[in-house]
């Protein structure tokens, strides 16, 4: 997984584009696509105006854009080690 970001502009306003997250694509489909889902709706439901799937990076990589408001810029999230599923 990696976390990136990068400043755009869309329809006239700063957005900042996140890379979000990425999966593996072996997984199986419907587990794949409850949590592509799921992960949608949350980045939504935090302000997302925008998500989808860079077919230019490996794996399934989810990148989303956030408006950027002068006064309050998205925060970033510190960086967490995940421990793997074994």
């Amino acid at each position: 997984m990696g976390v990136g970001s990068a400043n755009a502009f869309s329809k006239g306003c700063l957005v900042r584009e996140v890379h979000v997250l990425t999966v593996s694509s072996s997984l199986p489909v419907n587990l794949l696509d409850e949590l592509l889902t799921r992960t949608e709706s949350v980045l939504h439901e935090h302000g997302a105006s925008r998500v989808w799937i860079d077919l230019n990076q490996p794996g399934t990589a989810v990148l989303a854009e956030f408006p950027e408001v002068a006064s309050a810029p998205v925060p970033r999230a510190p960086v967490a080690e995940l421990s793997p599923l074994v």
